[in-house]
C-alpha cells in the first residue's frame, strides 16, 4: 500500500475547525485567501480544506445565529445496555445500576423544574431539545413516557425546529417507546450500528447482532419520524477497510436522512485504554482509507457533510462527519458543535454552554451519577449563574 499522509489536520489544533473558516467567511476573506491561510499557516491537506469549506457554506446558508435570547436543551441519560470499550462517556452498564435509574430519574426531574423556571423567567425560546447519553432508550417505555411528559410540561417547545432522542443500541427500541416518542413530538431519532459485523460488535462490547439493526430499522419505519440518524465508526479494533465498507454500505442501504461517520478515538478514561488487552487498532493508512470510501460512496447517494468535529488522540488524526440528505441537517448539532446559541444542560455529565456576543461560559454538571444524585442542590445552585450572565 502507497504512504499515505497520516496528519490531514497538519499543525491545526481545537475540534471546531469549521468555526475558523465561517469567522474567516465572515470578515470577507475568499475561498482562495481562506485555502492559501490554511496551507501556509496550518499545513492542511486540500482535501481537508475543501471539506471544511463545504461544510461552513452550508452551514451558513442553514443556520444564521440566533437571537441572544435563543436555546438549545439537553438532557442525559447516562443507562446502557452495556459499555463500549471506547467509551468515555459518563454512562454505566444498567444490569449493574438499574437501582440507580428511578433515584436519578427524580433527581433528574428537580433540576428539570428548576431549569425551566429560569428558562422563563429569562424569556428564552428554545429551537431544539436533544436527548442522548447513554442510551436514553435504555430506559422502560414507562420511565421515557414519564421524562418525555415531563420536559413537556415544564418547558415551552411550541418553537423548537428539531426533538431528537438517541435510540443508539437497536437492543433497546420497542415500538412502546418509539410510541411514546412520537407522542410528545419527538421527530429526530439515531439508531447506531458502529458495525454491521458480528465480530467486530464482538470486540468493542456491543450485545447486538447486525440482524437486530435490521429489525429496529423495520420497526422504526412505521413511526413516521422526519428523521433518523445512524452512525457508523472509522478504525474500530480489528475491523479491515473491506469490513468498514461492508457496514457503510448497508447503512446506506436502509437509507436514513442522516448519517454520521465517526472516526475511532483512543480516550484516555475508555476501557480500551484503561485495561491490559491485545486488541489490534488499525493503522492511519487504513482509516484514511474508510474515511475516503465513506465521503465517496456517501456523496454517491446524495448525503451532504453539514457539520464536523475532532477530537486528540483520533486515529489517522481524522474527523467525525455528520453527512445528510439535502433538507435534514441536524439543527442540535450545528447549534452545539458551531456555538452558534446557548445549551442548557440537564442530567450527569452536562456541560451547559452560556453565549453572549462573543463571550462563552461553561457550567458543567457532575459526571458520576451516585455524586449527582447527592449534589442535586449544588447542581441547581450553579445554575442561578444565567441571571447574572443575561442580566
Amino acid at each position: 500500500m502507497n504512504t499515505i499522509d497520516t496528519s490531514p489536520w497538519g499543525s491545526l489544533t481545537g475540534i471546531r475547525p469549521v468555526r475558523r473558516v465561517v469567522q474567516m467567511k465572515e470578515r470577507g476573506l475568499s475561498d482562495e485567501e481562506i485555502c492559501r491561510t490554511l496551507t501556509k499557516e496550518f499545513g492542511i491537506s486540500e482535501e481537508k480544506i475543501r471539506l471544511t469549506l463545504t461544510i461552513a457554506e452550508r452551514e451558513m446558508k442553514c443556520f444564521p445565529k440566533p437571537p441572544e435570547n435563543h436555546a438549545s436543551l439537553y438532557l442525559d441519560i447516562p443507562f446502557c445496555p452495556s459499555k463500549c470499550i471506547y467509551c468515555s462517556f459518563a454512562s454505566m452498564g444498567v444490569d449493574q445500576m438499574k437501582h440507580f435509574v428511578e433515584p436519578y430519574l427524580t433527581a433528574l426531574f428537580t433540576e428539570i423544574d428548576a431549569t425551566a423556571k429560569i428558562v422563563r423567567n429569562l424569556d428564552f425560546t428554545i429551537d431544539s431539545v436533544y436527548i442522548g447519553g447513554g442510551t436514553p432508550t435504555t430506559l422502560s417505555a414507562e420511565d421515557l413516557d414519564r421524562l418525555l411528559y415531563h420536559i413537556g410540561n415544564r418547558f415551552d417547545l411550541s418553537s423548537i425546529c428539531e426533538f431528537t432522542v438517541e435510540a443508539g443500541r437497536p437492543d433497546t427500541i420497542t415500538a412502546s417507546k418509539l410510541a411514546a416518542m412520537r407522542r410528545a413530538g419527538v421527530d429526530r431519532i439515531s439508531v447506531n450500528p458502529q458495525s454491521m459485523n458480528q465480530k467486530t460488535l464482538d470486540i468493542i462490547g456491543r450485545r447486538h447482532s447486525p440482524e437486530q439493526i435490521t429489525k429496529a430499522m423495520e420497526l422504526v419505519s412505521g413511526y413516521d419520524f422526519r428523521a433518523v440518524n445512524m452512525d457508523v465508526i472509522a478504525g474500530l479494533p480489528e475491523e479491515t477497510p473491506e469490513e468498514f465498507a461492508n457496514s457503510l454500505e448497508k447503512v446506506v442501504a436502509f437509507c436514513p436522512e442522516n448519517i454520521t461517520v465517526h472516526t475511532m478515538c483512543i480516550k484516555r478514561a475508555a476501557r480500551l485504554s484503561t485495561e491490559e488487552n491485545d486488541i489490534a487498532l488499525s493503522e492511519a493508512e487504513k482509516v484514511q482509507e474508510m474515511v475516503r470510501f465513506a465521503h465517496k460512496l456517501l456523496d454517491a447517494n446524495d448525503y451532504h457533510p453539514y457539520y464536523l468535529y475532532r477530537q486528540k488522540k483520533t486515529l489517522g488524526n481524522q474527523e467525525n462527519t455528520g453527512f445528510c440528505k439535502d433538507g435534514f441537517e441536524g439543527a442540535y448539532n450545528v447549534y452545539m458543535m458551531e456555538e452558534l446559541e446557548t445549551v442548557i444542560s440537564m442530567g450527569v455529565g452536562g456541560v451547559t454552554k452560556l453565549l453572549r456576543g462573543d463571550r462563552i461560559e461553561r457550567i458543567f454538571n457532575i459526571k458520576d451519577v451516585r455524586e449527582y444524585i447527592r449534589r442535586l442542590d449544588e447542581l441547581i445552585e450553579r445554575k442561578q449563574y444565567l441571571y447574572e450572565y443575561f442580566k
